[in-house]
């Protein structure tokens, strides 16, 4: 499909130099991303740091994790650069800033262009929570960086980061998660009196319909530099194929970044399209039910702050 990219949710050392390689070679990645709970699986969990870490030992911990992050994200930058010299819509490789910055808009725009300085690669995004004071430090660093606007849930959220960047100088992307709305809506289903029928039609819809819905208001303003990213597309039921929001997104002008399971059944044993409810009878028919979309949002992007948060703590208290 054209303007169709597929990007992987994935970074670790060892990786980079195997699977990462092939991926690209292959054609079947155009880009990749990060966050902090990323980075600490990879670094507190992976052989592949050891040496690099008893060999800057006497740092501190966040300077411990930001060269071995650095270091990785330029590899794959440079890895990735071909691509961009090609399609400047592809190739990139993204960053996010340290998560407690959250609330502190100089504090964000300072760090976001340290890391984009130290970095020094024209592929590299500065991936930047779309909370209020993040929607302010993106309209600041949009002429200077591109920007990966993360933590997206809502159609609000998402038309407001686009008009946030609609100035930037750079290609940017708006990362709208996806599996967590249907994750929340599970939960609120297994209690609702329903039938095991409307249970059956009603769960994992929400999250891609409500991607859909992002992606339109993302759309509407006709931003060619903008564009939306489908994340957190692991299926998290086990009764879903692996690529089921790749599937249901598969759509022009947007990209889809996806763990490598999802990537692996799209490229190899790939299950069809599933059928999408249309966004506003199925918000309607949800909030008749009892199910408070508005709440949802707001709960999942503080637990998403929360987790990011929470990683990024683990990860430093490793490194001390």
């Amino acid at each position: 499909m054209k303007d169709f990219y597929l990007w992987c949710d994935f970074i670790e050392r060892d990786f980079l130099e195997g699977e990462f390689r092939t991926l690209i070679q292959g054609g079947q990645i155009a880009g990749a991303t990060s966050n902090p709970a990323l980075f600490a699986q990879a670094i507190t969990r992976s052989q592949a740091y050891k040496e690099a870490i008893n060999a800057l030992k006497g740092d501190t911990p966040k300077v411990l994790y930001e060269a071995l992050a650095i270091e990785d994200i330029q590899r794959a930058a440079d890895l990735l650069l071909p691509l961009h010299k090609k399609n400047k819509a592809t190739g990139y490789i993204s960053l996010e800033i340290d998560p407690f910055l959250e609330g502190d808009v100089s504090a964000c725009v300072q760090e976001a262009k340290r890391l984009h300085q130290a970095l020094a690669r024209p592929n590299v995004m500065i991936k930047i929570p779309a909370t209020p004071s993040g929607l302010e430090a993106m309209a600041h660093l949009s002429a200077h960086m591109p920007i990966n606007a993360t933590l997206v849930f809502s159609p609000t959220q998402a038309k407001e980061c686009a008009l946030a960047l609609k100035n930037a100088q750079h290609m940017g992307v708006i990362s709208v998660f996806v599996s967590r709305l249907d994750v929340a809506l599970d939960r609120f289903l297994a209690q609702a009196p329903i039938t095991t029928t409307q249970r059956t039609q009603l769960a994992h819809q929400l999250g891609a319909a409500n991607a859909l819905e992002c992606y339109q208001h993302i759309q509407n303003l006709n931003l060619p530099h903008l564009y939306p990213l489908f994340a957190s597309t692991g299926v998290k039921d086990p009764t879903l194929p692996k690529d089921y929001y790749i599937q249901a997104l598969k759509i022009p002008h947007s990209i889809n970044t996806a763990p490598l399971e999802a990537l692996h059944a799209y490229h190899h044993a790939p299950s069809s399209a599933p059928k999408i409810l249309e966004f506003a009878p199925l918000k309607a028919q949800l909030e008749s039910l009892g199910f408070d979309l508005n709440q949802t949002y707001a709960e999942l992007l503080n637990a998403g702050l929360a987790s990011f948060q929470e990683s990024f703590k683990t990860l430093l208290s490793s490194l001390e």
